[in-house]
């Protein structure tokens, strides 16, 4: 038996406590987490019941990244290129492991872990004001997560750090082949970056 969760993003402080929040109400012995502007194909569907018949405890899932009407497949959400593709841990044995981080959050699972073939669709800004929105939103979580880790931040890191993001992403993740998009993702992740930063030196200071 395997329960599939949809996790809804808007509102949460804490991604990690959320999902395992969510992991102790599972009564069936495999869970799979979808986010809410996440889509579960047919056939990775059908890959999902036809994996948890066997010893493994958890399952990589390569993700498709859509924005404004493309598919991204180089930058930040790169899944070709220099560095390989991204995976994200989503299938997985309801005992076999615990969520941590409160942002950016990872399924830390232990044992025999593989990887499905079939990929799952993200759509995660339907228009560029909601990915300023979510961008702000997530810097400040993800600033007090850099506090909380003991990462300092400083006048270098506040201007350096951003600037270094955006040549990464568009140059050498090769951003630039998805065009328009690729350089707006390569701009806002830089802009995240530089408010994640930002927003840690003022807790600093002044909290």
């Amino acid at each position: 038996m395997i329960e599939f969760i949809t996790l809804q993003k808007e509102g949460i402080t804490d991604f990690a406590k959320e999902r395992n929040e969510l992991l102790k109400k599972v009564e069936s012995d495999w869970v799979f987490f979808v986010d809410s502007d996440e889509v579960i194909s047919p056939v990775l569907r059908q890959e999902i019941n036809q994996a948890v018949s066997n010893s493994t405890n958890g399952y990589y899932v390569t993700r498709r990244d859509f924005l404004f009407g493309k598919e991204l497949k180089h930058g930040e959400f790169s899944r070709a290129g220099w560095f390989g593709n991204a995976k994200i841990l989503r299938l997985g044995r309801k005992n076999a492991g615990k969520w941590k981080r409160s942002v950016h959050e990872y399924w830390d699972i232990k044992g025999k872990v593989g990887t499905l073939k079939n990929p799952l669709f993200h759509y995660p800004h339907p228009d560029l004001r909601s990915f300023i929105k979510n961008i702000n939103y997530f810097s400040t979580l993800h600033a007090n997560e850099l506090l909380k880790e003991g990462k300092k931040s400083s006048p270098a890191k506040i201007v350096i750090w951003p600037v270094g993001k955006f040549v990464y992403n568009f140059i050498f993740r090769l951003g630039f082949l998805d065009g328009m998009v690729g350089f707006v993702v390569a701009l806002m992740m830089s802009f995240h970056s530089f408010l994640s930063w930002s927003k840690e030196w003022q807790l600093q200071k002044y909290e």
